[in-house]
């Protein structure tokens, strides 16, 4: 019966399913799934689309009908079959089309490429039809003939556009199969590369697979044809992933330039900034795009992370309570406003913000960072309270290690090393072998004097992790420093140093343990390169100690007088002048 026939015969019955059907695409289907064993008697009503007999099985209306109600239960396959059989008994491209849908979505690429066949043979010049036939093609890697089809659809227009190549983008970029779906795009920006948005749409692929030195170049081809935004945006962050920093700060600044009142191009020129960690500079990009859009929240928070990040901490109060104003975003700008008083050192006002935060991923920081400022107000033991509140509710590992790590930290702020030692050896008995906590209780059991219990808790690092520079540098700085040990801290320095060397803290253990072996013109070289990277009053002790047992007892006391101004009750600093002064 042909499907006019079934349309004027059952229309309110098949209209209704196929209206719903073909509007919701197989928006009602689960995932493919094998039948439910009460299922599995039933047997299946058409097995292939060759097969027809005069029975109901073989009625076009039973055979939707089924179809459709499969679908909604899930009998993907059931639904597949019934579908093909229509698709090849009706000649209507509206039953193929819905037959090729479903066999895609229950990822029957045969089945879905036989009915995508049928419908181009029933409407030959429907671009949707060669659109699904390609990907078709793509998923099952056959990279030459799903170009054939989408080739066939850009020369079925009287004049090939841009815009249909935006459009091929949106398709091909649906596709898993990455590497044939790259074939394809690349034939197509190599035949039509006359075209910016051909271009573009390779370059743009190839950068989603990140291909970047492709992506790269065939970006570059768009730009010298047409000025893209988005290629300019694009081309930058792979130019990032190829290591060209500058080269990727230059061009999308060029771009910017170019186009000035582009928002989308100057956020992403402001996002580069921030990526290569030239965070002034995107601060002023950020607050021109501030006066572009006053009311966005997104720019409000950004610009008060960048305001605090450069210490405009003002600046930072003002963004940040425009956002809490706002309604949106609560919890961070409450967490951040807690964060800017931190830094003012005003600890009580920072306490007030933290403990406002209530929801939102800042909770926890913000529990923690409460119980750290209580402590550093005096209030040990509050604070520990509040640990022990935290601990006792249900928390992951991680945010076990988090708080276990706060509160040793807090007892050995407080002098109290035994305690702490006595809290990481608790948190060790609930989350054994912990990297984290086996190196804080090393650190911690060093200050109480106990060298062997570092030593033993660095070497466990070691064994599972040998390149822990954090381990290796802390082992052999105490070796170095606490016994004659000097070979043996050097070895682990110089690994430390090698695989990080522009660590400030590893320069000054290198530097150290140099001293400590004798060898002090090398010491002196490694700790004035420490001090530049970082300007450390520990740092400074032990260069000022070098020059002055080697006889620069002049600009060693100059050094010192400079790290006293910024940190004059600073303990190691003092002793360190205390000590040598008196020989």
């Amino acid at each position: 019966m042909p499907l006019t026939v079934i349309k004027t015969t059952t229309t309110k019955l098949v209209g209704v399913i196929l209206l719903s059907s073909l509007f919701s695409g197989c928006a009602t289907m689960t995932a493919e799934q094998d039948l439910h064993p009460l299922q599995a008697s039933e047997s299946r009503i058409i097995s292939h689309p060759s097969t027809a007999t005069d029975s109901i099985e073989n009625n076009p209306v039973y055979q939707m009908l089924v179809a459709e109600m499969a679908i909604t239960r899930g009998m993907t396959r059931l639904a597949i079959d019934n579908y093909m059989a229509l698709a090849f008994s009706q000649d209507d491209p509206e039953i193929a089309q819905r037959a090729a849908k479903i066999a895609i979505f229950g990822q029957d690429l045969e089945s879905a490429q036989l009915a995508v066949e049928r419908w181009i043979n029933l409407e030959p010049n429907d671009p949707e039809a060669q659109q699904i036939i390609a990907a078709v093609f793509i998923r099952q890697d056959k990279p030459e003939l799903a170009f054939k089809f989408l080739d066939k659809v850009l020369n079925s227009h009287a004049k090939v556009s841009d815009k249909m190549f935006v459009s091929l983008l949106t398709v091909l970029a649906r596709e898993k199969n990455t590497e044939t779906v790259l074939k394809v795009s690349k034939k197509i920006a190599d035949k039509y590369g006359g075209f910016a948005y051909a271009n573009y749409l390779h370059g743009s692929l190839a950068s989603r697979s990140q291909q970047a030195q492709e992506s790269v170049d065939y970006l570059g081809k768009a730009l010298v044809i047409q000025n893209i935004p988005e290629a300019h945006s694009i081309r930058a962050k792979m130019l990032l992933k190829l290591g060209k920093r500058d080269e990727a700060v230059i061009s999308l600044h060029k771009a910017v330039l170019s186009k000035p009142n582009n928002k989308s191009l100057r956020l992403a020129y402001a996002r580069l900034l921030v990526d290569v960690k030239q965070y002034e500079r995107a601060r002023i990009e950020f607050e021109k795009l501030h006066l572009m859009a006053p009311n966005d929240t997104d720019l409000l928070y950004t610009l008060g992370l960048l305001s605090l990040e450069s210490q405009r901490f003002d600046a930072a109060e003002d963004y940040l309570t425009k956002l809490l104003n706002s309604g949106q975003r609560k919890g961070e700008a409450q967490y951040y406003l807690g964060r800017i008083n931190e830094s003012r050192n005003q600890l009580q006002k920072a306490v007030d913000w933290y403990q406002t935060v209530k929801t939102g991923e800042y909770r926890f920081d913000a529990q923690i960072r409460t119980a750290t400022l209580i402590a550093k107000l005096g209030q040990t033991e509050k604070a520990l309270a509040l640990l022990k509140e935290m601990v006792d509710k249900d928390h992951s590992k991680s945010s076990l290690v988090r708080i276990f790590l706060a509160e040793g930290e807090i007892l050995k702020q407080a002098k109290r090393f035994n305690d702490a030692v006595k809290t990481y050896n608790h948190a060790l008995g609930i989350i054994p072998g912990n990297i984290d906590l086996l190196y804080a209780r090393g650190l911690t059991a060093e200050s109480a004097g106990d060298i062997k219990r570092l030593e033993t808790d660095m070497l466990t690092i070691l064994k599972t992790q040998p390149d822990n520079v954090h381990a290796l540098n802390a082992l052999g700085f105490t070796l170095a420093d606490e016994t004659d040990r000097y070979e043996e801290a050097y070895k682990y320095i110089k690994k430390a140093i090698e695989i990080n060397p522009n660590d400030p803290a590893i320069m000054d253990s290198y530097g150290w343990v140099n001293y400590r072996m004798g060898n002090y013109a090398e010491a002196i070289r490694m700790l004035r390169n420490a001090l530049t990277h970082y300007e450390d009053s520990e740092i400074s002790a032990h260069l000022g100690e070098v020059l002055w047992v080697s006889g620069n007892k002049k600009e060693a006391v100059k050094i010192w007088k400079r790290a006293l101004q910024k940190n004059p009750e600073d303990p190691h600093l003092l002793e360190t002048m205390k000590r040598l002064k008196k020989n």
